[in-house]
């Protein structure tokens, strides 16, 4: 009987204390339709091996603002006919509508891999990607990593329609979090703690043009989830101040196109 009261008081306790670190957020909930306008560079300087470079406008705010122009170059190399390696870099420049001006830039690094396989005349394809995002303005690491780094999972069918130019295709991305930070109670007094949570669901529907051997051209529409958490401390104390956790509905319409050689 003794140990049997031993037990459940250690429960007791040990289920109280999870319920005092964990931490209700606040929700709010935005939607919003963007749009993004790419023009794209691709040469196949070797056999297998293609180098890529692309200038990206994308707008946001119901299409009444600019959201940023980032600038991408990268290399991809096909190892064989089911699997293919990439890596790029991107500049992103950010606009803040609020404040009419540009923010400070971010240096993003992807590198991925990706398995295709085509069956009859669907092509199959599944891609995953790792991000680091590096900021260039000072963040409290409690608060926003830097780098932060994301998993991106992706899959693709493509339809090659026979005598045809067109390649309609849908998708279905996720991507998971593998170094956000964890809330605490007082940044000052607790140990940084990793959260880990899918931050997108993304399903896209979309059409390849094929105009001529060297020209391309990419109609897409994306429907996103997106959900995030807004982390406030208060900087001279390290309590937290505020817990908000930011979900946003996306309907991203792009044209995309590209100079192959």
């Amino acid at each position: 009987m003794r140990k049997i009261v031993l037990i459940t008081a250690f429960l007791s306790i040990a289920l109280v204390a999870l319920a005092q670190e964990e931490f209700i957020p606040v929700r709010s909930t935005t939607n919003d339709f963007r749009g993004r306008v790419e023009g794209a560079f691709e040469w196949e300087v070797v056999d297998d091996l293609t180098l890529e470079a692309a200038v990206q406008l994308r707008l946001n705010n119901d299409l009444a603002s600019v959201d940023r122009i980032q600038s991408s170059v990268g290399a991809r190399y096909e190892v064989n006919k089911y699997f293919d390696i990439g890596a790029d870099y991107v500049l992103i420049n950010g606009y803040e509508y609020d404040v009419k001006a540009w923010d400070k830039p971010r240096h993003r690094v992807n590198v991925d891999m990706r398995g295709k396989v085509k069956v009859g005349r669907v092509q199959l394809s599944l891609r995953e990607r790792l991000q680091t995002t590096f900021r260039t303005d000072s963040v409290n690491r409690y608060e926003k990593m830097n780098p932060e780094l994301m998993l991106r999972s992706r899959l693709m069918a493509e339809y090659s329609i026979r005598h045809s130019r067109w390649s309609p295709y849908m998708l279905f991305e996720l991507h998971n979090t593998l170094n956000a930070p964890k809330v605490v109670d007082n940044y000052k007094s607790a140990e940084l703690r990793i959260d880990n949570y899918i931050a997108r669901y993304r399903l896209g529907v979309g059409a390849k043009l094929r105009i001529s051997r060297y020209h391309r051209l990419d109609f897409y529409y994306y429907f996103d989830y997106d959900r995030g958490y807004d982390i406030d401390y208060k900087g001279n104390k390290g309590s937290l101040k505020g817990y908000v956790e930011e979900n946003e509905f996306r309907h991203t319409f792009g044209i995309s196109y590209k100079f192959k050689l």
